[in-house]
């Protein structure tokens, strides 16, 4: 009799770990904000799920933070690989965006960054890591989609959103919920400038909805949405004083929304086997912009420092900041560009492509398009965050804040990205999902 062999089983773990930084911390988020956190409205939480399947590992880590360095987001998935014995290109690390966290970047201008914090920050986030790895346990995968086009809006003047909502769930044998994850596409913007209380902000609200709903852990991640938010446009955020539509009751008004949207994806979700996991990820350059000769930099700051010294408040904090940028930038060479990580994971058969820095939505839609997967999750946010990434080179044309503005808080840029960047990064995704795709077909497996 012919010897039957056995089916290898899909293992998850999930984690949560707080992240929440002390009050009095320097917060993110808003160039015109100055001021330190003076309390906590809800905590900042780092979750894991590591999946395994026979020698093939796939750890994802989403975190309640605006943005992390390249190099940071690289040190903290070299170390979570390191601690698990697995390739870096099997770790993800991936922040929510939320405008209302601390200062967690080191490249930037304004207030220095708490060291202590960050430091513990790190570690708890390599211990998210470390927690969902040893809670692995047999798990079956399911996955919807569900309509909602009423959180994000296009501060652009047009009319593209992404305008669903993902939800994936990992069961253990006994159907109990390992860990719930969703993904919709808009800013964490709902509090502006005038909010000193830390806060993960709509999708925090929209986690503890889905948390009561279905127990076990929740991630969230973040979508395509460098030009998505509530309902606002940028410049908007360039003035501190209150604004009636940007409250927490309206931050837990959207979390409802979503949550809601998440039921509905859940109620319509399909088992999705899972006969493999594949994680890989690939390094992309994207060329930017030089910063302009010495002279005109020069020219630049005086001109900001003679309109900085007529003024007070909130532009004055801005002008501040493009001060220091061109200051800065005067007597170094431009990069000519950034080296930014894309990653690839497919469980089974779900995939998930996971950008970096701020990409425009129709990063997602393009994506889901060119491979012929409206299911596919495409996240934005993940391995670091420099800077916005539109796509079409109608935006770059068109200039305005994300373009023109934006890149003055980082000392990464000499100037924004040039045209060609999108399309340089969709490509390189689209080919490491392809040859992802490929390797699954040939039965290829990504190995420890």
């Amino acid at each position: 009799m012919a010897m039957r062999r056995a089916v290898e089983p899909t293992l998850v773990g999930a984690a949560t770990v707080d992240i929440t930084p002390p009050v009095g911390s320097s917060m993110a988020g808003f160039a015109v904000r100055v001021e330190p956190s003076v309390a906590v409205h809800d905590p900042l939480f780092a979750t894991a799920v590591a999946v395994t399947h026979g020698d093939s590992a796939s750890i994802i880590v989403a975190c309640d933070l605006i943005s992390l360095d390249l190099a940071d987001a690289a040190e903290i998935r070299r170390r979570i690989g390191e601690d698990l014995g697995v390739p870096t290109k099997s770790v993800a690390v991936s922040v929510s965006h939320t405008h209302g966290g601390p200062k967690v970047k080191a490249v930037g201008f304004g207030a220095e960054r708490d060291e202590q914090y960050v430091e513990s920050a790190f570690a708890n986030i390599v211990d998210a890591g470390r927690r969902a790895w040893k809670a692995r346990r047999r798990a079956w995968l399911r996955s919807g989609v569900a309509p909602l086009d009423s959180v994000a809006h296009n501060r652009r003047g047009t009319e593209v959103i992404d305008p669903v909502v993902f939800a994936m769930q990992w069961t253990d044998d006994s159907g109990s919920p390992i860990v719930t994850m969703f993904s919709h596409a808009c800013h964490p913007v709902t509090l502006g400038p005038d909010n000193l209380a830390i806060t993960a902000d709509w999708p925090g609200a929209a986690r503890s909805h889905v948390q009561e709903m279905t127990g076990g852990e929740v991630m969230f991640l973040q979508g395509c949405c460098g030009q998505l938010n509530t309902g606002h446009l940028a410049t908007d955020s360039f003035a501190t004083g209150p604004d009636p539509k940007r409250t927490f009751a309206a931050a837990d008004s959207i979390g409802a929304r979503v949550g809601d949207g998440v039921e509905r994806a859940l109620r319509a979700a399909d088992p999705v086997p899972v006969t493999d996991v594949i994680a890989t990820s690939r390094q992309v350059w994207l060329p930017m912009r030089p910063a302009p000769d010495a002279a005109t930099l020069r020219a630049w700051a005086r001109d900001w420092t003679l309109e900085a010294a007529s003024m007070s408040g909130p532009r004055r904090t801005l002008l501040t900041t493009w001060i220091e940028w061109a200051r800065y930038w005067r007597d170094r060479p431009s990069p000519g560009g950034l080296d930014v990580p894309i990653s690839v994971h497919w469980w089974g058969a779900f995939g998930v492509v996971m950008l970096p820095g701020e990409p425009f939505v129709e990063f997602a839609l393009e994506t889901r398009r060119a491979l012929r997967r409206p299911d596919l999750l495409v996240v934005g946010y993940t391995g670091g965050v420099p800077g916005y990434i539109p796509l079409r080179a109608e935006d770059y044309a068109a200039g305005g804040y994300e373009i023109e503005m934006a890149y003055r808080s980082s000392r990464l840029f000499s100037g924004p990205y040039l045209p060609s960047a999108g399309q340089i990064l969709l490509e390189a995704a689209l080919d490491l999902a392809r040859e992802s795709v490929a390797d699954r077909a040939g039965g290829v497996r990504r190995t420890r």
